[in-house]
């Protein structure tokens, strides 16, 4: 992509970004054009485009008005029901490692996977402790379905699909131009519906995960306090000094609390699988990054440096793109896909695309066959060369394949040894060693009006005795503790009605609170 320009379409509820973009993972990329305009209203919810007229129509306008006559587009999905995860497999040359994704596919993910389409992108080479490389790769599935309805859109709009990427793969692309190699550093990508994280050292992604909070919850309630519509709330949060550092101080601030919380989560994850390389800095992007004061409300809350991602190296912004209102901090996922995008492909098109190939192939050979058998017509050695010669295509098609016995039993290897490693990580895990993340979690949870007065922990779970002041308390309780992440059940096994020091009527209950197993911690941090 790095010589062609080209547009890419990043469309989420809020709006639609495109860019015309000439890209170059190694010199400067050229921005052409740059439009941000709102998505019509009821046409997209969560990656699913609901009426692709409107938006195809939409399209059409936008690159009519700015004078954009490119064709070639790149599109962009961003979706809660895209799955993705990192797998190591054997080192095999780039050709041969989408075969054996394909093969693998359905170990890799917990879905009916013939209606998913799954795309790759090779991160790097690591070498383990005995000098064996293997290759670890980005796997992400997405809805068949939902691939399909962006092709659809792209005729509806007169445009030529030329991939069909992943926005945490686009988002990879850019942040890896923009990173120091002596640094870790984490990108955050904060969408309406979701956040996308991304912690890279240099060109190398280090952990990539989805956390199903965005920016949506913070405006709806400004939308409620103020009593106006979505896209006036998000003008009020970016114009508006609405939030503070602190939570506590007031709802709009505590609408992030569930977002925060859950980075630090992934923050802690990280830090527990990487002590040699802590991360320095903290970079926002995506729709919430211009909210007035989200800077220090991360730096304050995951106690470490944050900056808004608003400029950016190597890239170059032909001189008509008004910045204020096309902000690089929207543009990181659009430039992204335009240096290497990781291509989802329909089943059919791939079929089209294999047997055109081998039309080819078959028409190349019945030419040669022909020319061959006439030379040899003339010098009488029919039999005999026809011999030779499918002795030499049976030989070529041997050595093509030899290395696939390799491939799968270094595969085979390194299963074997994966799942040894996962049983005994299993038999050494104790159910009470959630008690800390219990204990940790139970203040934020418990209702204002519940007060505990003991508990224990067992290999189990946990009994907790508890004082509240109406019924409807216990059931909040019994709700707020059911979020809790090591918590798979709660039920309530005594309530007794007591009378308070003070006259007044109490209730003291049990709650039973369940661990949630071994098997599925271990399938959670994978």
């Amino acid at each position: 992509m790095a010589s062609n320009k080209v547009l890419t379409i990043d469309i989420t509820n809020e709006s639609i970004t495109i860019i015309e973009a000439t890209a170059s993972q190694k010199k400067e990329s050229y921005i052409h054009n740059a439009i941000i305009f709102e998505t019509p209203e009821g046409s997209y919810e969560d990656g699913q485009i609901r009426d692709k007229e409107k938006i195809g129509a939409a399209i059409r306008e936008q690159l009519a008005a700015h004078g954009v006559t490119n064709k070639n587009a790149i599109f962009i999905l961003t979706s809660t029901k895209i799955v993705n995860r990192e797998v190591m497999i054997p080192y095999v040359a780039e050709n041969k490692v989408k075969g054996i994704i394909n093969a693998n596919a359905a170990e890799y993910f917990p879905v009916n996977i013939e209606d998913y389409i799954v795309a790759h992108s090779v991160l790097e080479t690591v070498v383990d402790e005995n000098k064996n490389k293997n290759l670890r790769v980005l796997v992400v599935a997405a809805p068949q379905v939902m691939v399909r309805s962006y092709h659809e859109l792209a005729g509806i709009a007169g445009l030529n699909v030329q991939a069909i990427d992943y926005i945490g793969n686009s988002m990879l692309q850019l942040i890896k131009t923009q990173t120091s190699s002596s640094t870790t550093t984490m990108v955050i990508q904060l969408g309406s519906e979701s956040t996308v994280l991304n912690i890279v050292k240099g060109d190398t992604l280090l952990l990539q995960r989805t956390v199903p909070y965005g920016t949506n919850t913070v405006v709806a309630e400004v939308m409620e306090q103020k009593g106006v519509d979505a896209t006036t709330a998000m003008t009020m949060l970016q114009n508006e000094r609405l939030i503070t550092v602190d939570f506590d101080d007031d709802p709009v601030t505590g609408s992030f609390r569930y977002l925060v919380n859950n980075i630090g989560r992934v923050m802690d994850y990280y830090a527990s699988k990487n002590p040699d390389k802590p991360i320095d800095d903290v970079f926002l992007s995506g729709d919430g990054a211009l909210i007035r004061g989200i800077d220090g409300l991360f730096k304050i809350q995951l106690n470490i440096s944050t900056r808004i991602m608003d400029s950016l190296y190597k890239v170059k912004f032909d001189s008509k793109i008004d910045l204020k209102t096309c902000n690089p901090v929207y543009l990181i996922a659009p430039i992204g896909a335009a240096l290497a995008p990781m291509n989802f492909v329909l089943r059919e098109a791939e079929s089209k695309a294999k047997a055109k190939s081998q039309t080819a192939v078959f028409v190349v050979v019945m030419v040669l066959a022909i020319l061959v058998s006439a030379g040899l017509c003339v010098f009488s050695y029919v039999s005999l060369s026809a011999s030779k010669l499918k002795k030499q295509v049976l030989n070529q098609q041997i050595a093509a394949i030899q290395d696939i016995e390799q491939i799968v039993a270094d595969y085979d290897a390194a299963q074997a040894k994966y799942n040894d490693a996962l049983n005994m990580d299993n038999t050494t895990y104790n159910l009470n060693e959630n008690m800390r993340d219990f204990i940790d979690s139970l203040e934020e949870h418990i209702p204002q009006n519940v007060r505990v007065e003991s508990f224990k922990s067992s290999e189990t779970g946990v009994e907790v005795v508890a004082v509240a002041a109406e019924y409807d308390d216990i059931a909040k309780m019994v709700i707020e503790l059911k979020k809790i992440n090591c918590i798979s059940d709660v039920f309530v096994s005594v309530i007794e009605k007591d009378e308070a020091d003070d006259g007044s009527i109490v209730y003291t209950f049990n709650l039973t609170c369940k661990y949630v197993s071994a098997v599925a911690e271990s399938t959670t941090e994978e």
